[in-house]
């Protein structure tokens, strides 16, 4: 594997039943790079995205992060390493302050155990306030320190997905796997996410896999894109390449019987 490629999937197939997900799909992400997947709607884009992160599982196939095997990898796993995924639907929790929120995303600093949890030690303190330090660092990020103290239920949905986001981050990741983050977004929304993806990519390193139907957003942020059709990659390119290939136009627009 060459020293630039970050994720290696080859030969990934997932069966449901009869129907057949993905089939011998060859997909990779090279390091600091933003790489992105389309295709249409029951492509098999958010099946890829599962058995990437260990939230599915693939029949055929494997998967290599930096030349390591992790195909039978439990999603725990992946995620304490640096494979961090946001999702579609939103996962705040409402019920906790936007600081809190970003804090829960900070379990690979925690040094202190469970009894010093219970007992109040030194120990735990200094976690705690190490935690919050990682926390507030993110929110600053993404531009929501002054919302620090109000309950995230509280935040707008774009806000909402800005604190998903930090959270992200709090994690520590270097691979962060975005799945459609701009559902739900306005116009105005949708720039601010795709600015701050592109600052996550420039300032902190990150590799980043985008899966997204905002098309202006994926030409616009991405470095290279795989296209998927009927859960097999029909074209892999930067950008401009993609917009004038005319599998994907055919797979996009359909085909003019005349």
């Amino acid at each position: 594997m060459p020293e630039s490629t970050l994720l290696r999937c080859t030969g990934l197939g997932v069966r449901f039943g009869g129907v057949q997900a993905l089939s011998q799909v060859d997909f990779t992400a090279e390091k600091g790079r933003i790489t992105s997947i389309i295709g249409p709607n029951g492509a098999g884009k958010t099946t890829l995205l599962n058995a990437i992160s260990g939230m599915g599982p693939c029949d055929t196939g494997t998967i290599l992060c930096l030349g390591q095997d992790i195909t039978s990898a439990p999603a725990h796993l992946r995620a304490k390493n640096g494979m961090v995924r946001t999702f579609q639907n939103l996962e705040v929790f409402s019920n906790m302050s936007v600081l809190e929120n970003v804090m829960t995303g900070c379990h690979t600093f925690v040094r202190y155990s469970f009894l010093d949890a219970v007992f109040k030690t030194p120990r735990y303190f200094s976690g705690e306030r190490r935690v919050r330090e990682i926390a507030e660092a993110q929110l600053a990020f993404v531009g929501l320190s002054d919302s620090a103290a109000i309950p995230a239920a509280e935040l707008s949905f774009g806000s909402q997905r800005m604190l998903e986001l930090a959270r992200a981050l709090a994690a520590d990741p270097w691979l962060l796997i975005l799945d459609e983050p701009a559902a739900g977004l306005n116009m105005r929304e949708t720039k601010a996410l795709g600015d701050l993806i592109v600052r996550m990519n420039r300032e902190l390193g990150l590799t980043i896999v985008l899966v997204e139907h905002d098309m202006d957003l994926i030409m616009r942020i991405s470095h290279r894109i795989s296209v998927l059709c009927f859960g097999e990659i029909i074209a892999v390119g930067s950008p401009g390449e993609i917009q004038k290939n005319p599998k994907v136009i055919t797979a996009y627009l359909g085909e003019d019987e005349d």
